[in-house]
């Protein structure tokens, strides 16, 4: 069985935890209700950008060590700079590590919940999985492979392939909501079942049925571009035309007919339909192109994601429990084996205890100091001759600090480095604000049982012009203690995710700015009261009940979320270039960029393979293994 990003993507805690609150203070994973970046997070952060000069004249208390590196961010790019650096200094070394946040991992984080039989469950909060591995560059292969990383084992047992079938959860259920679409309707559809026979069942009108059923048949010869004769003419105008346009002009789709893929490329391309090129919606196997013969290989105009889409070979199951928090945890476990002792293997990477206070000890090789938001960057003296980089920063209590470091690597959001000091030349300030981050939200709810869901028969909805983009049970993964359950009285987690963007054709980097100040106004009612209702609506009739059912609930919102890729046809410099990331991680000085802005690459990869060059840039002589120099996978 082939398993794809597709099947998954498309396919404050209702009641208090047993032990929960006493627990919290030493996992914060164990914290319900909304999370990811939190006010406590950004607070300082945007105090700063308000008032830009409000720490410039304070006197700062001097912290007493000055380490080899000091790096800015302590998620995947950040923790992996410190790895390369460790590892090819040549010598023993002294590191420190800034962030923000109060956890450490970046959007790579884990949500952990207690149910009330007792079990312990751990699902992904943020970075999702490592997608298409056979594709990674040499530097981020051999930093998996170095900090114990067994791709071997997700493929060999630890996914279990079969237990969506096993239990009869292989079903496709599509969900129309109420507050879209008059009264609310769930329409199942069976393998082999033409598409005018269930489009019949759905509430759409008879003309949007007809378009749909069109557009849906597989043997369809209708030819949408007329007089383009060849594939690359094909290709070139596909790159012009979102999506929506060409449904619009090639399949002459109205309006009610686009509602039905308005949403279904938001999780990989950050923007719905009106937004994303035609080119990249065939790249995720959308329908519309079949008599277009445009093969099977990537065009040049693709975006890194579609690239990816069309070159990528892997299935799609290289997943911990807690998503990329795993590969966060393995790096933790290389560079401080005190904080996560226990942690041998696979297994124990998922079952062993972070031991928060073990982070930011005095004296040892590492330190990670959360809740330490930098708002300031100096060379103490001429960059290209001072031995000594100088950063301040705000601690948990208010404090302002500076630090003095002999090189330090910044794997912070482009729009911080931007802001952080006067050293660098206007253009460079330009390309670094260029990355506007695309906010999403992931949310997980504790079921107590899976019931209604194998009474339907389906392990995910597709809500149709929806709330929420995607809605899964989490992925069945066989790791330490963690294990997809084989009864359907035993709780599960499911999953729903969002890409908050506002839909109306307007420019990508517009929509994500608009879509985070929406998302910043959500309170966490809002999220709860869009899960409630789905899950009633879609499954009530099949004995679902949300106050017997749901637990817990936990929404982590990421206003600032994936990296931004470049894409036509917003992009015209995509992909010939001059590119804006190349301009932005320019390192100077004493100072290196990384972080998977510095990428343009929304991707696990994509951040390890950016530390990699950074930690090159700062340590010449040394020979790290190859990265991606390019945005998304080489066309090969």
């Amino acid at each position: 069985m082939t398993i794809t990003r597709r099947d998954f993507v498309h396919g404050a805690a209702l009641a208090a935890l047993p032990g929960a609150a006493a627990a919290q203070d030493a996992d914060p994973s164990l914290a319900t209700g909304l999370q990811g970046q939190t006010e406590a997070d950004n607070a300082v952060a945007h105090a700063w950008r308000d008032r830009p000069g409000r720490w410039d004249d304070q006197a700062a208390e001097l912290d007493a060590d000055e380490p080899d590196l000091l790096v800015v961010g302590a998620g995947i790019s950040g923790l992996a700079g410190a790895w390369w650096f460790r590892e090819h200094a040549g010598r023993p070394v002294t590191m420190r590590l800034l962030d923000a946040a109060g956890e450490v991992g970046g959007h790579a984080r884990r949500n952990t919940f207690i149910s009330r039989s007792g079990r312990t469950l751990i699902g992904y909060a943020g970075s999702q999985s490592l997608d298409s591995p056979s594709l990674f560059s040499p530097a981020s292969k051999a930093l998996l492979r170095g900090v114990g990383v067994d791709l071997a084992r997700f493929e060999q047992g630890a996914f279990d392939h079969d237990w969506h079938r096993r239990h009869g959860l292989d079903g496709h259920a599509l969900h129309f909501g109420a507050a879209g679409w008059g009264p609310a309707r769930t329409v199942f559809r069976g393998d082999g079942e033409a598409p005018s026979d269930w489009l019949a069942r759905t509430p759409l009108r008879p003309q949007a049925r007809q378009a749909l059923a069109r557009l849906l048949d597989e043997g369809s010869r209708h030819d949408p571009l007329p007089g383009v004769r060849t594939r690359a003419a094909r290709a070139a105008v596909l790159a012009r035309w979102t999506y929506a346009e060409f449904l619009r002009r090639g399949w002459g789709a109205d309006d009610e007919a686009l509602r039905w893929h308005r949403g279904a490329t938001r999780g990989y391309f950050g923007v719905g339909s009106d937004a994303t090129s035609a080119l990249d919606a065939w790249a995720l196997g959308l329908p519309g192109f079949q008599a277009l013969d445009l093969g099977e290989r990537p065009f040049t105009a693709n975006s890194p994601s579609g690239r990816q889409l069309r070159l990528g070979q892997d299935d799609y199951v290289h997943h911990f429990p807690d998503g990329n928090a795993g590969v966060v945890r393995a790096l933790l476990r290389s560079l401080l084996p005190q904080a996560l002792p226990g942690a041998e293997g696979m297994d124990g990477l998922v079952d062993a205890a972070l031991r928060h206070a073990r982070l930011d000890e005095p004296g040892q090789p590492l330190r990670i100091s959360l809740r330490s938001t930098v708002v300031g960057l100096r060379h103490l003296g001429p960059p290209e001759w001072a031995e000594r980089v100088e950063v301040r920063y705000v601690d948990a209590a208010g404090r302002l600090h500076a630090v003095r470091a002999r090189q330090v690597l910044l794997a912070c959001w482009h729009r911080v480095v931007a802001r952080l000091c006067d050293e660098l030349p206007a253009a460079q300030r330009r390309a670094l604000d260029d990355q506007v981050k695309v906010p999403l939200v992931y949310a997980n709810v504790l079921l107590s049982n899976w019931r209604a869901w194998k009474a339907a028969g389906v392990s995910s909805l597709h809500p149709v012009d929806g709330f929420w983009d995607d809605v899964a049970l989490d992925f069945p993964v066989r790791l330490g203690r963690q294990r997809p359950p084989e009864s359907a009285d035993e709780p599960i987690l499911l999953h729903l995710g969002k890409v908050v963007v506002p839909g109306g054709g307007a420019p990508a980097r517009e929509q994500s700015a608009a879509g985070r100040k929406a998302l910043l106004e959500w309170d966490f009612g809002r999220f709860e009261h869009e899960i409630v209702t789905l899950l009633g609506e879609a499954l009530g009739p099949h004995g679902f009940d949300a106050t017997r059912d749901v637990e817990a609930i936990t929404v982590n919102r990421w206003p600032h979320g994936y990296a931004y890729e470049y894409m036509r046809p917003w992009d015209p410099f995509w992909p010939s270039g001059p590119l804006p990331c190349e301009i932005a991680r320019r390192g100077w000085g004493r100072v290196a960029i990384a972080n998977s802005d510095a990428g343009a690459y929304a991707y696990a990869n994509g951040a390890i393979d950016q530390a990699a060059r950074a930690v090159q840039e700062l340590l010449p002589r040394a020979r790290l293994p190859a990265w991606q120099r390019f945005p998304g996978p080489a066309m090969g």
